[in-house]
């Protein structure tokens, strides 16, 4: 095998992780649990938190630019902000929120703990 070989498939695993990270976020707008803008710090945490840890604001234009599946997604990219395309008009005021679940790994796994037990009580 080449060098070349193994570069590509690289970049579709890496692209994969992207579109993972991207596709959560969506779902979470489309289902009304964040709002249509979202801080693009967030999205770029969300898709570190994937394992692509070198990922910047330039490598989510040039994902975006270049994959046709993202554009569906996203409709408008900015240094601050990025707008999802979504059919739902729900506004959630507390998007930092999801923000420090992103960083903080014990605590997503608490609040999913929690969640679990809720539905148990129920």
């Amino acid at each position: 095998m080449r060098a070349n070989d193994f570069i590509l498939e690289s970049d579709g695993e890496d692209f994969g992780k992207i579109l993972t990270a991207v596709n959560l976020l969506h779902n979470k707008v489309t289902d009304g649990e964040l709002t249509q803008q979202i801080p693009t710090g967030m999205v770029i945490r969300y898709i570190r938190n994937t394992g692509i840890t070198n990922f910047s604001y330039a490598d989510l234009l040039l994902a975006n630019d270049k994959e046709p599946a993202l554009k569906n997604l996203i409709k408008n990219i900015n240094t601050d902000t990025i707008t999802f395309t979504s059919d739902t008009t729900q506004n959630i005021t507390n998007p930092e929120k999801y923000i420090g679940a992103a960083d903080n790994p014990e605590q997503t796994v608490s609040n999913m703990a929690k969640s679990a037990m809720k539905r148990r009580q129920d």
